[in-house]
């Protein structure tokens, strides 16, 4: 992320898609605790962010601890 401008209020900032992507993602599911983010979302939206696609299969792995 990177602050280009920040003026009056507003502030204009740069970053690759795919971190603009989960930004959007999280504030969609954090929504309810977030205050005034609504401006935010809708700008993502309108810049053509997209959520980032769910994998089809998280894979889970257990690892138990080392002995020692």
């Amino acid at each position: 992320m990177h602050l280009e401008k920040a003026e009056n209020g507003e502030l204009v900032i740069t970053m690759p898609q795919a971190e603009a992507a989960d930004v959007l993602a999280t504030l969609k599911k954090r929504a309810d605790d977030l205050d005034d983010c609504e401006d935010l979302t809708e700008a993502l939206e309108n810049a053509g962010i997209q959520l980032p696609e769910q994998p089809d299969h998280i894979r889970h792995e257990y690892m138990p601890p080392a002995d020692h």
